[in-house]
């Protein structure tokens, strides 16, 4: 399997029928693809974006969704982040109970492989596992949810398969099984894509912990919204319980830790800080994204050759690393490695084009080199990228890149 990073991007799934029942299956599915699609080694550097609420403006299918065109398909495709491997729907068949309560899903994924500008339609999986006596059509009771985590493993390696990504032996079904009560993964999915506002959030959250007292995600989630309020003592409680609900999942450990870290930073606790990076680096040295966010950190504290170490690892286990190659050509100029960083903005270019801020900042290394041909080139593609505005640019707002362009092709 390739190192370089994957990206992917989720869209609607059609179906023939509706139901909050039916909208939870979709989304349990599609969590359960994210978290093995982030596993992937090397982990923590593949990305991916969900695209049901941007595209339909809903967070909950109230009516059936029809399934996507292949122009539709096509057009989102065209629209993708440069880099994307792949755009991902589907076709959820459904058949119910007397009462209204789901029977079967069958689950019929679909891939446009952008690589090769062709739609692709791996094997179709039947879930069957519903106690055909629920009451009404609103509750997903699946008695074993071990079964549904096959199934959205088969369907996710199906998918990749057509990708020519490897499943790595140690990721089988039993890796998405984050909590074996089904109610509480229902509450955490309600949290996740459902609830609008903290206060409802932390409600399913909580609920999911009531249930299950070790689902590690739901109490990660929990520190996650409390940090966002600012409240990083309750939230570095969180995390600490998190940790006794991680296992031995050194992954996990090392996202933990690394939270820990930050919310000690903000209590002005930078010896308790060091201490969970240096746990969080124990656990988890080889993730790309943990030696990356632990740089950005080292880059506020000014430690420019610290932030650098971070980022040559990440970039050593993971060569594709977007944000890592910009951030690292970005510290070199800072460290007037000015010949160094030019490479890396190369870099970046080939797995991003069409970036006028990479464009500009690359013509401006090219002038402090003293290569005037280059940096005009370079200059000129971020101004035809960027071209100017239609109005005057207020005194307060900053240049862009096209602006920063002609300026400097100006004084050539």
């Amino acid at each position: 399997m390739s190192e370089a990073a994957l990206r992917l991007v989720f869209a609607p799934w059609g179906a023939d029928s509706a139901g909050d029942d039916l909208w939870l299956f979709e989304n349990a599915l599609v969590f359960a693809f994210e978290s093995l699609v982030e596993a992937l080694p090397p982990r923590g550097s593949a990305q991916y974006a969900d695209l049901y609420g941007q595209l339909t403006g809903d967070a909950v299918r109230t009516t059936a969704v029809l399934p996507m065109t292949e122009e539709q398909l096509n057009r989102i495709g065209a629209r993708a982040p440069q880099g994307t491997a792949a755009v991902i729907d589907g076709m959820l068949t459904v058949t119910r109970t007397p009462t209204g309560a789901l029977a079967t899903v069958e689950v019929a994924p679909r891939v446009l492989v952008l690589a090769r500008s062709r739609i692709e339609a791996p094997e179709a999986f039947v879930f069957d596992a519903f106690d055909g006596d629920s009451e009404g059509s609103r509750t997903l009771d699946v008695p074993e949810p071990l079964r549904f985590h096959a199934l959205a493993f088969s369907v996710a390696e199906a998918v990749l398969a057509e990708l020519g990504v490897a499943v790595p032996a140690y990721l089988g079904p039993e890796f998405l099984d984050i909590t074996a009560d089904w109610g509480a993964f229902q509450l955490f999915l309600k949290a996740k894509r459902l609830a609008r506002t903290t206060e409802e959030k932390m409600g399913y959250y909580r609920q999911a912990i009531g249930r299950d007292p070790g689902f590690f995600w739901a109490r990660y989630n929990v520190g996650q919204l409390f940090k966002q309020q600012d409240d990083y003592a309750a939230a570095r409680r969180e995390f600490l319980a998190a940790i006794n609900a991680a296992g031995t999942d050194s992954a996990l450990l090392g996202d933990t830790y690394f939270e820990l870290g930050l919310c000690s930073i903000h209590m002005g606790d930078t010896k308790t800080a060091r201490h969970f990076w240096d746990e969080a680096l124990s656990y988890a040295p080889d993730n790309p994204a943990l030696l990356v966010n632990l740089a950005g950190t080292w880059e506020q504290e000014e430690n420019w050759f610290n932030a650098i170490d971070m980022h040559e690892r990440a970039l050593a286990l993971s060569p594709d690393y977007h944000k890592a190659i910009v951030s690292l050509a970005r510290l070199k100029t800072m460290v007037n490695e000015v010949d160094a960083a030019i490479p890396l903005y190369h870099r970046a270019l080939e797995l991003q084009p069409n970036d006028p801020l990479r464009e500009a900042i690359l013509g401006g290394c090219y002038l402090a080199v003293g290569d005037d041909g280059s940096a005009r080139a370079h200059l000129l593609r971020a101004s035809e990228l960027d071209p100017p505005r239609s109005r005057a640019r207020d005194d307060e707002e900053q240049a862009s890149p096209g602006d920063y362009a002609r300026a400097e092709l100006a004084k050539l």
